[in-house]
């Protein structure tokens, strides 16, 4: 019977970095690779969506009912868009007019540069028919965020990222089939401090837009990823830093948090999904889903994260090895696609 190992070096390190993991006060939901995480809920069933990077099938979709035990169920897509050559990140879960929207970055295949595409499904995790490029924009648009301001759509993304001058995020207006952009995109907030700036997050709370943004290096054993907020009166600004940024950062086990969506659940509770880096693996696992929860101190004031631990360790007791079989294989198998 022949075994094939190679395809599951991934899964052989998520349970390899779980058995560190019991000791810990904070525990990842979504174990594993799972960066730059998208969530939105329909009716009591949440899905969130993740980073593939080079890997295949592209973007993993997960399912949970309560936000701390989660199964994957499905991918965007089985093989890659006519359109691109890699570098699948950072996709956007939006649900407009009874569709599932993914708004994802993707390099163009005619010349390697990283843009924004949109899919689409009437299920949220299955499905999905691409629309090739949305957004092509200077040398690289990434990080695609769509808010909904009075029925008016708006995506907003990063810019400038390749450039000898500040990061932006811009935003444009959106169709309301979600799949054109409407006008010129203009700057909601600009890097002027040079500390990096990305995966945006848009809430409105007592009268303010509150922007919540990535900075630092996102990646490797050198990053120091962290979430800053600020916030303005108006939705393109200009906005205003916490003081005490920022607000979600590294902890005893974790660190270089950063890039999540905001869910809220039926209970009227805000959750963040992010992903961090485990501090006490002894493997080196990537960025890991993880769950806070948005609280709010005071009436017109600013908003604080309060951690929120994973229930179990669901990839300790799952194999690392498959004769494959079945005529259908496991939904967690990927593979280097490239």
């Amino acid at each position: 019977m022949k075994h094939i190992n190679a395809y599951l070096f991934t899964l052989l390190i998520i349970c390899l970095s779980n058995f560190n993991s019991s000791s810990q006060s904070q525990k990842a939901v979504i174990p594993g690779d799972f960066a730059d995480p998208s969530i939105i809920r329909k009716g009591n069933q949440y899905y969130a969506v993740g980073t593939s990077s080079e890997w295949a099938p592209h973007f993993p979709i997960y399912t949970s009912t309560n936000l701390k035990t989660w199964k994957q169920t499905g991918y965007v897509f089985d093989k890659a868009p006519e359109w691109t050559s890699g570098s699948f990140w950072a996709p956007e879960y939006y649900f407009h007019n009874n569709t599932y929207f993914i708004y994802y970055t993707a390099r163009r295949k005619k010349d390697n540069v990283s843009y924004i595409g949109v899919a689409t499904s009437a299920y949220p995790d299955r499905g999905f028919k691409d629309h090739g490029a949305l957004i092509e924009y200077g040398k690289e648009a990434i990080d695609a965020f769509v808010y909904n301001e009075n029925g008016q759509l708006y995506i907003t993304f990063k810019a400038y990222g390749l450039d000898d001058r500040p990061i932006e995020i811009l935003g444009s207006k959106l169709s309301n089939d979600g799949l054109k952009l409407v006008g010129e995109p203009f700057t909601i907030f600009k890097d002027d401090k040079k500390i990096g700036l990305e995966g945006q997050s848009i809430l409105k709370k007592d009268g303010f837009y509150y922007l919540f943004y990535s900075a630092g290096n996102c990646c490797g054993i050198q990053c120091d990823y962290n979430v800053r907020v600020a916030r303005s009166k108006s939705l393109k600004g200009p906005y205003v830093d916490h003081d005490k940024n920022p607000i979600l950062q590294e902890n005893a086990d974790w660190k270089c948090s950063g890039h999540g969506t905001f869910v809220n659940t039926p209970e009227g509770k805000t959750f963040y999904l992010y992903h961090s880096y485990n501090k006490n693996s002894t493997v080196y696992t990537g960025r890991q889903g993880m769950l806070a929860e948005l609280k709010w101190p005071s009436k017109g004031g600013w908003p604080v994260f309060e951690e929120t631990t994973g229930t179990v360790d669901p990839m300790l007791n799952s194999s690392i090895s498959d004769d494959f079989a079945p005529a259908k294989r496991s939904i967690v198998w990927q593979w280097d696609f490239r």
